[in-house]
């Protein structure tokens, strides 16, 4: 199998899967607007956080209420079509995969019995907390399973799932629904969870969600070009972080830094999204660092003799370059 190269992703290379549990696995078909009606007058608020404002009968009631439901909902589980073989998948691939879940333990413990959906080693439900979207439980699932979290994927059916995601630094993939607003927050979205498998048995080139869109306003072509290209921070650019995060959104995929260059206090001054922990550490480690949050795959390092790009007018300099 051929693998997918940078700049371009596909979750059949990823280390880890991360996947949520109902909805993508277990199919529970938990409906929780009575408990809103009741509640919070019918308004689609994060239930588990909104119950902590409740006065503490209440809660504790709110929370009685939640647990019936998704142990009602355990009793009649089925497997999601697909499950199963996507399990196989990779479990005979060797790929570690974890689940977790804003559900109770016990409801996941039930639904996977009635479903007949084996549990992997590492399940992580609301019983230990903190809860999706807050990124240290996805970070903790990818620590457990041995996996940086750059090159883990989450796979979920819900906005919470790709917050998470997001916030973690992890690739994002929607299955079993069709839901336009949340497009912006994930990787590419599958209609089924068997699609997904057939994806994952016949990896195609992915456009990542940080490169959507130039790819979209330029052309997949203009990525292409654009991404191995070694392009050189001037020692006197006076806000380097913000010129490698103009030239990642066109595509430029390599960034070299003069050897022997600090963040001195004058270029901190200026680049606002460089922390002060990096104060006279290496500029070059520094704008990896900011990158990896945004462009993930962008590679910075100590060098010279790389493309010279103006900041104003970049696009168009970059686009005479690229012809």
């Amino acid at each position: 199998m051929k693998p997918v190269l940078p700049p371009f992703w596909h979750p059949t290379f990823a280390h880890a899967f991360i996947l949520d549990w109902d909805g993508v696995l277990a199919e529970t078909r938990l409906d929780f607007s009575s408990i809103r009606n009741r509640y919070f007058h019918g308004k689609r608020v994060p239930l588990l956080e909104a119950g902590r404002y409740l006065p503490e009968e209440t809660r504790q009631q709110l929370e009685k209420d939640i647990y019936d439901l998704e142990m009602q909902g355990a009793d009649a589980a089925e497997p999601v079509p697909g499950a199963v073989a996507l399990l196989d998948w990779l479990d005979d691939r060797g790929t570690p995969w974890a689940v977790v879940s804003r559900n109770c333990r016990d409801s996941i413990d039930l639904a996977a019995k009635r479903a007949g959906i084996r549990l992997p080693e590492v399940v992580l439900s609301r019983d230990e907390e903190p809860v999706k979207p807050h990124p240290e439980a996805l970070w903790k699932a990818a620590r457990l399973l041995g996996a940086e979290s750059s090159r883990c994927v989450m796979v979920g059916d819900f906005i919470y799932d790709f917050v998470g995601a997001r916030r973690a630094g992890m690739r994002a993939l929607l299955v079993q629904r069709e839901e336009p607003a949340w497009l912006e927050w994930i990787d590419r979205a599958c209609p089924t969870v068997s699609s997904l498998l057939e994806e994952l048995e016949s990896p195609m080139p992915w456009v990542p969600w940080e490169y959507r869109p130039v790819v979209e306003r330029k052309g997949t072509s203009w990525l292409e070009t654009a991404w191995p290209l070694e392009v050189q921070v001037h020692p006197d650019c006076p806000d380097p972080a913000r010129f490698v995060h103009k030239a990642a959104a066109l595509g430029v995929g390599h960034f070299l830094v003069e050897p022997g260059l600090g963040l001195s206090v004058s270029r901190w001054q200026e680049s606002l999204p460089l922390g002060r922990e990096w104060l006279g550490q290496p500029l070059f480690e520094s704008l990896e660092a900011f990158l990896a949050g945004r462009f993930p795959l962008a590679v910075v390092s100590e060098g010279a003799g790389g493309r010279e790009l103006p900041e104003r007018e970049m696009e168009s300099a970059l686009g005479e370059v690229l012809r």
